[in-house]
């Protein structure tokens, strides 16, 4: 269950939403041509990092799917792409489940939180706490920590735990240090003095006669020795 791993206040959505499948070549003209006849038709993006341009740019997140926003059942959206025969450029087939939307009501409410108005999900920034753990400070991966399972920092990306029709979910996400998200005043005052003065400064290493400490002026975890800072001690 999604719910199990996100935190999310959820505003309720009164709209039914399907999913469209269409030749990759035709999705935006197929949109278009929904938009043209009334309903919220959208392609899902993602605003990613191009290493090649060293730029933000967007992509769509599933190419070939069409997500659809509207006040019709499931019969009278089914109706409606009947009387659209002959018209729907490059459409495959709708995705349904059992004579249902496909989309279950978590994966809906998910991508609702995680897309905007246009429905693209901006790029989030974070920072990887003292266990190599993604927290977010900014952007709408921000209470989605738990369903990240891996961060491709080279890239900017996080692959989330759970799929979409086979498809992993994979978002935009620019790890950076404390430092450089302090002057993009991309975390705000309590995430600074968490990180600064919090538990990243009280770490252990268990028994091993060591302790992890973070160092605001270079922005990393340090590994300090503590016998032979004892034994150094002892020796002034």
């Amino acid at each position: 269950m999604l719910e199990e791993f996100y935190e999310k206040t959820i505003d309720i959505d009164t709209f039914n939403w399907y999913v469209l499948f269409s030749r990759i070549e035709k999705q935006w003209q197929l949109c278009s041509l929904l938009c043209e006849e009334g309903v919220h038709a959208f392609l899902p993006v993602m605003e990613y990092y191009r290493r090649d341009k060293k730029e933000l740019d967007k992509k769509p997140m599933f190419p070939g799917y069409v997500f659809v926003r509207s006040e019709m059942n499931q019969e009278e959206f089914d109706r409606f792409l009947d009387s659209m025969e002959g018209r729907r450029w490059g459409f495959i087939r709708q995705l349904k489940d059992e004579g249902r939307a496909a989309l279950t009501e978590e994966e809906r409410d998910f991508f609702r939180t995680l897309l905007d108005e246009t429905g693209e999900a901006k790029m989030s920034y974070g920072y990887l706490d003292g266990n190599g753990r993604a927290v977010i400070t900014h952007g709408p991966l921000a209470g989605f920590e738990k369903l990240i399972k891996k961060t491709d920092r080279h890239n900017h990306l996080a692959y989330l735990s759970f799929d979409f029709f086979d498809h992993p979910i994979k978002v935009g996400l620019t790890i950076m240090t404390i430092k450089e998200l302090k002057f993009r005043n991309l975390c705000d005052e309590d995430t600074r003095l968490e990180v600064s003065f919090g538990k990243r400064n009280r770490k252990s290493t268990g028994d091993t006669g060591k302790a992890v400490i973070y160092d605001e002026e270079s922005d990393e975890d340090i590994e300090i020795d503590l016998k032979e800072l004892i034994s150094r001690m002892t020796q002034l």
